[in-house]
């Protein structure tokens, strides 16, 4: 097996708005030059919510160990969120200067212009791009393709586990349940210890959802999720530092909010025939366990896509942070997928 290509770090600036304002902000990426097929597709990837662009490493190193896989691939994207990860290192100040100012937290809809200025870096000109995004992310590209113009809609979306919501959401639904309840958490979750060797610690030994996941994922979570902050001067040249996520918790709260993720039905149904129009269509990729996204909410974005829906597939044995609990079975569906895009098959629904 030949080696696999190691990722470039770069990082972007990207011309958007926040609310009305006219921003630049900062987009850290990894960048995977895969081969020289002109004709290859461009990956581009997208995390859920609270997540970072690493966390794709082991989803991606399994995708190109197959080189019948990597021949159909020209390049590969990962983005941070623009307060997520090592970029939100990047655009402390702007988001600072903007909670100074008694202005509105970052949005769904902000970060899906930011996707959208991303599209149009001419970087991308002429790449057959697909897009690929985990649960919270998928509202945003939903979101873009509402307003992007043709040239810019990706030749083929590949949703995993998609938290799209409807404006006849019922209190009663998980999304529901689990929107609010991240909402309250994320603002009361704890968010300092005093080095990296407690937050493993706590991370590891509680019952929180990390210790479902993959030992790989984790180790970059805690390498790129946090960071390290100095507080003021204590006296004799000493500083007292903490460990502190990289998204501020006032940010990520209502990023969770059900509005935050509502859509028209009619809207996904225009996304997926633009995308449909456009090249491969749109695929899901569900979870084994319901944690997230019931049989109820599945049948109801299925039917406010107007069952455009290329292809489905379930990954055994996952819960919905699928990247986080299952990368390898991830990347083998993807291949999976990706095989079918280039060769123009699909209609199918596979367990794996």
């Amino acid at each position: 097996m030949s080696q696999l290509p190691a990722p470039e770090r770069r990082v972007l600036s990207l011309q958007t708005t926040l609310g009305s304002d006219p921003v630049e902000l900062k987009c850290s990426t990894l960048y995977y030059p895969v081969s020289c097929a002109k004709d290859g597709l461009t990956l581009v990837f997208t995390h859920g919510l609270a997540g970072h662009k690493e966390q794709y490493d082991p989803t991606i190193a399994r995708l190109l160990s197959h080189a019948q896989t990597c021949a159909t691939i020209r390049d590969i994207w990962v983005l941070d969120l623009p307060n997520h990860g090592q970029t939100a290192l990047l655009n402390r100040s702007v988001f600072d200067a903007r909670k100074a100012a008694g202005k509105a937290m970052c949005t769904t809809k902000d970060i899906s212009l930011y996707l959208q200025a991303f599209l149009s870096t001419p970087l991308l000109k002429s790449s057959t791009v697909v897009g690929i995004a985990h649960s919270g992310s998928c509202t945003l590209w939903i979101f873009a393709l509402t307003s992007i113009p043709p040239s810019l809609t990706p030749f083929a979306l590949i949703m995993v586990e998609p938290t799209l919501m409807f404006p006849s959401l019922t209190p009663t639904d998980p999304r529901s349940i689990h929107g609010a309840a991240n909402v309250r958490g994320s603002l009361t979750k704890r968010d300092r210890w005093t080095d990296r060797e407690a937050l493993t610690k706590w991370l590891v030994g509680g019952k929180g959802v990390w210790r479902k996941w993959d030992k790989r994922v984790l180790s970059s979570y805690l390498r790129y999720g946090f960071e390290e902050v100095n507080e003021s001067e204590l006296g004799a040249g000493k500083r007292k530092s903490y460990v502190t996520p990289t998204l501020r918790k006032d940010e990520e709260s209502p990023l969770y909010a059900c509005l935050s993720h509502t859509v028209e039905p009619e809207s996904l149904g225009r996304a997926c025939r633009a995308v449909e129009e456009a090249g491969r269509g749109v695929h899901v990729v569900w979870a084994d366990f319901e944690e997230f996204i019931s049989k109820v909410a599945k049948k109801d974005i299925l039917d406010a896509a107007e069952h455009r829906v290329v292809s489905q597939r379930t990954i055994k044995g996952a819960g919905h942070l699928i990247p986080q609990e299952k990368p390898d079975e991830l990347g083998e569906a993807l291949g999976e997928i990706l095989n079918e895009i280039t060769n123009g098959s699909g209609n199918t629904k596979a367990k794996m």
